[in-house]
């Protein structure tokens, strides 16, 4: 049991240090960062939205809110990696509206 709450944590800690590397790299003003900073970005964000509950629930929250942000998602991971892919079906803002409406019908 501690082996898998350890691996965990590791998996956790790499995907969130691979998404700061990709928001560092955004800030670089050289050429050369920008197709790499999003593909960094979501590689990090398919390791977390993998490995944490917290970083999922944020992460479907933030895309119900803003949705210029949820369409991004929807556009980039058709073409994207099977793990990012993953990631925006996981992450779909559908679930927000399908608890509310939970809520709504029990009070």
């Amino acid at each position: 049991m501690r082996w898998a709450r350890l691996r965990q944590l590791l998996f956790v800690m790499t995907g969130w240090l691979i998404l700061t590397l990709g928001l560092l790299l955004l800030s670089i003003p050289v050429p050369l960062p920008f197709p790499l900073s999003p593909v960094l970005m979501l590689i990090g964000g398919a390791v977390l939205s993998a490995h944490s509950r917290a970083f999922r629930h944020w992460l479907r929250l933030t895309r119900h809110r803003h949705l210029w942000l949820s369409r991004w998602f929807e556009l980039f991971g058709a073409h994207a990696p099977h793990a990012v892919q993953v990631m925006v079906y996981r992450t779909r803002p559908a679930l927000v509206d399908r608890y509310a409406r939970r809520r709504a019908a029990r009070a």
